[in-house]
């Protein structure tokens, strides 16, 4: 038996041959990785410039707004005296938490869909009653805790004592108005009252018809 030498050329035939092979096999793998489409990358959700705002507006809102009212039920109610309630609450909540209307209070003249404010006087007048000036009612014009014949109050003059006097506005929010006019310069708007820190719309809608700017 016989071994059988390989020459050199064989050799390097053998070589090219086992590297062509190689080659091809390379060239088929990525042909074949490369047919499978590539996963898009993940970017996150950015909502539209307007809904951010929207929700941002809210939330500014939501914080302003206070957690609790106090409210003062005066009148002709059966159990007169200060009580506690939501920010959602209205007029008749107060009345029923009151221990409601006596006989000869006058309904007619009190709107109990109207929104309850913090620091409130609430009002509810008997029949043929002239209402104390110091006091008010409840109307449908929606002055509660102030007489309906009251002059206006110009926010750029007002005292830290004739701020208080207006609803939803207590001690901070009536040195923040002061603070703010003083940094500021006068208000040239009603509406500007929200640039105050803890006045919203809300709150806004509350005071627009006490108050005034010259």
């Amino acid at each position: 038996m016989w071994e059988e030498e390989w020459t050199l050329r064989e050799k390097k035939l053998a070589a090219a041959v086992g590297g062509l092979i190689l080659l091809f096999i390379g060239v088929i793998i990525y042909f074949w990785t490369s047919d499978k489409p590539a996963e898009p990358a993940m970017t996150p959700y950015r909502p539209p410039a307007d809904t951010a705002q929207a929700k941002e507006k809210k939330e500014k809102e939501k914080e302003e707004q206070p957690k609790e009212l106090v409210v003062d039920v005066k009148g002709e109610v059966k159990q007169p005296g200060v009580y506690r309630f939501s920010p959602e609450d209205r007029v008749a909540e107060a009345v029923r938490k009151a221990g409601g209307p006596k006989k000869k209070a006058d309904m007619e003249r009190v709107n109990l869909a109207q929104p309850l404010s913090d620091g409130m006087a609430l009002y509810i007048p008997a029949e043929g009653e002239e209402i104390p000036e110091s006091i008010g009612e409840a109307t449908d014009a929606g002055k509660s805790g102030e007489s309906g014949d009251a002059p206006a109050i110009d926010v750029n003059t007002a005292t830290l004592e004739e701020l208080q006097e207006l609803n939803g506005i207590g001690p901070s929010k009536a040195e923040a108005i002061i603070s703010y006019r003083e940094e500021n310069g006068p208000f040239t708007s009603v509406d500007q009252l929200t640039e105050v820190s803890g006045i919203g719309e809300k709150t806004l809608e509350q005071l627009r018809e006490q108050v005034k700017v010259n």
